[in-house]
């Protein structure tokens, strides 16, 4: 499990931080006052990250040798979040990139990993409609590969699969799945939100999960969720070994049915 340092912020080590998601997670990561240190191709826009107050080092995913220094150099007692996959990298990110950071995490200590991946990846391809397969069935296959390399690796693992992700306002109806037969969609924000909490409960740790919006989700009947956005109450407790809030705030506690 992810313990932060005995002195000082969490830290956070952001991949995929110059846009989408990741630029939601550091966000976050910044109002809580976390370290947050992301690698950023020279050619990103990576302005709006300094902005935050992040530390940018500027490498490529893509290198083994530039992920493996900023680890080095950067990883002491973090965590690490990996939102890569599409834009400019391309497929190759949605493979090789994860490859990069799970070698590199191994080889430099660092244990807590979050990886965003995609519903239809592993075995919630069995589920996934024709018409995904056929518009993004290859990413889904490099995923997959990426899942199951991360999952080979001795790490404190959380996989999440969104569900079609929209550039829309968080609606605070963010939930995780771990029936891999669910479908729908969900904002960025929110799914930042949930990896945000997947960061402070340890009981995600070794779960495969799946990240939709409960309004928009489509289930078997019977499924129900293990942390929802929407159900967390500020002033309770955290979950045990939750890294600490920043001082003057109150951790959510996270509720909702656990199963499996």
């Amino acid at each position: 499990m992810w313990r932060r340092e005995a002195f000082g912020p969490p830290r956070l080590l952001l991949f995929g931080g110059t846009r989408g998601t990741g630029r939601e997670v550091a966000g976050l990561a910044r109002a809580r006052d976390w370290e947050v240190v992301a690698l950023a191709r020279a050619s990103a826009a990576f302005e709006p990250l300094t902005a935050l107050g992040c530390t940018v080092v500027i490498g490529d995913a893509l290198e083994p040798s530039h992920v493996h220094g900023m680890m080095r150099v950067h990883g002491r007692g973090a965590a690490v979040v990996c939102t890569l996959g599409g834009g400019p990298l391309g497929a190759s990110a949605d493979f090789q990139g994860v490859v990069n950071i799970v070698d590199g995490m191994v080889a430099t200590g660092l244990r807590r990993l979050v990886l965003v991946s995609s519903l239809g990846a592993g075995d919630s391809r069995a589920f996934a409609s024709e018409r995904l397969l056929a518009a993004i069935g290859a990413v889904l296959e490099e995923k997959s590969r990426a899942e199951a390399h991360a999952r080979a690796a001795d790490l404190d693992l959380t996989i999440l699969r969104p569900g079609g992700l929209l550039s829309t306002p968080a609606t605070g109806d963010g939930a995780l799945f771990e029936d891999p037969r669910v479908h729908g969609r969900i904002a960025r924000a929110d799914l930042a939100a949930l990896i945000e909490r997947c960061l402070d409960d340890r009981t995600t740790v070794g779960r495969t999960l799946s990240a939709l919006d409960l309004t928009t989700l489509q289930a078997p009947e019977g499924v129900v969720h293990l942390h929802s956005v929407a159900r967390a109450v500020s002033g309770a407790s955290g979950p045990p070994d939750a890294p600490p809030w920043h001082p003057g705030q109150t951790p959510p506690h996270l509720t909702g049915p656990h199963h499996g």
